[in-house]
């Protein structure tokens, strides 16, 4: 594997390991929080063997990060795999080897500080420049860690998770990694994004996008589900872009005019409203000219009969 130009190595080498069982360990190896460290193991004899590493954190937590499953022969005898560090401090490298015959293993351990810094290489110029939250934290097994940020209103925001550390182990279950996610606003309203969400091998990190319908403090909970000892996660919160112009529609307004005035302002005892009736404007007029034409009629009637009369009388 070819060296990069700002590629720094711990260990580069090559180990003897008798059989049946072997190890080597490497002590006091100072390593930066943060960062993934690449790990290579490789076969360099033509032997097969059963490869498992180990390493110690400066708390003494124990990371089982590698194990192969079947015995590995010369064809594909090399393996590549990253470790992702939450502190930084002296840590211990042990790889053990089980094999039938005495066989050689090339070691490497190398880490480039301009480009293996955890989730970086998954994130844009843009979203490193704009981050509200950057962790790369210890979990053990359903463990709750919870952070408060402040967010901006009507923004629309990334969230970044995924595992930075292997797990070495025979069966797949032993490997998986499960997460909860639950997001508080300002108010206390709860937002579950995951549910026991299966992350899955280290690099594949998931995302998320969340607008903020308020600003001030949100509250973000994790819960990391997880059948080895302990597991490094790496995560971050990112404000993106504007989302919306935070023109909102005005709810207040003029008082609704009473379709019948009434002490009671048209309800029965002001809880249950009245019956109205509608009659259209066309039936209006119609009624007041038919009435009007009516009672004309009867005024030229009973003039008429005065009329008559009168001159009956005379």
């Amino acid at each position: 594997m070819p060296k990069t130009s700002s590629e720094e190595v711990l260990v580069d080498k090559i180990y003897t390991f008798l059989a049946p069982s072997d190890s080597w360990q490497c002590d006091n190896q100072i390593l930066q929080a943060n960062y993934n460290y690449m790990l290579l193991v490789e076969i360099v004899t033509p032997h097969d063997c059963q490869i498992n590493v180990t390493i110690i954190d400066p708390v003494l937590d124990v990371y089982k990060v590698f194990r192969t499953d079947v015995n590995i022969s010369q064809d594909d005898g090399w393996f590549n795999f990253p470790f992702g560090t939450a502190i930084g401090g002296n840590y211990t490298f042990i790889f053990s080897v089980i094999a039938e015959l005495n066989l050689n293993l090339l070691i490497k351990i190398s880490f480039d500080p301009e480009h293996d810094k955890c989730l970086y290489d998954i994130m844009s110029s843009h979203d490193i420049a704009n981050l509200n939250l950057y962790r790369v934290t210890k979990f053990h097994d359903q463990e709750a860690i919870e952070h408060q940020i402040f967010l901006r209103t009507d923004y629309c925001h990334k969230f970044y998770i995924g595992r930075v550390s292997s797990i070495g182990g025979d069966l797949p279950s032993v490997r998986e990694v499960g997460a909860d996610y639950d997001i508080n606003d300002p108010e206390g309203i709860q937002f579950k994004i995951y549910d026991n969400k299966t992350l899955e091998n280290v690099g594949a990190v998931v995302h998320f996008n969340f607008a903020t319908a308020i600003e001030g403090i949100y509250t973000i909970k994790i819960v990391i589900y997880c059948n080895v000892e302990v597991v490094n996660i790496a995560y971050a919160v990112v404000e993106d872009y504007k989302k919306s112009t935070e023109n909102e529609c005005n709810s207040t307004g003029p008082d609704p005019v009473d379709p019948v005035p009434g002490p009671n302002n048209g309800t029965n005892n002001g809880t249950t409203p009245l019956n109205y009736y509608y009659v259209p404007i066309e039936w209006t007029f119609g009624f007041v000219i038919s009435a009007g034409l009516v009672v004309g009629a009867l005024i030229v009637i009973g003039s008429a009969r005065r009329k008559r009369k009168s001159v009956g009388l005379n």
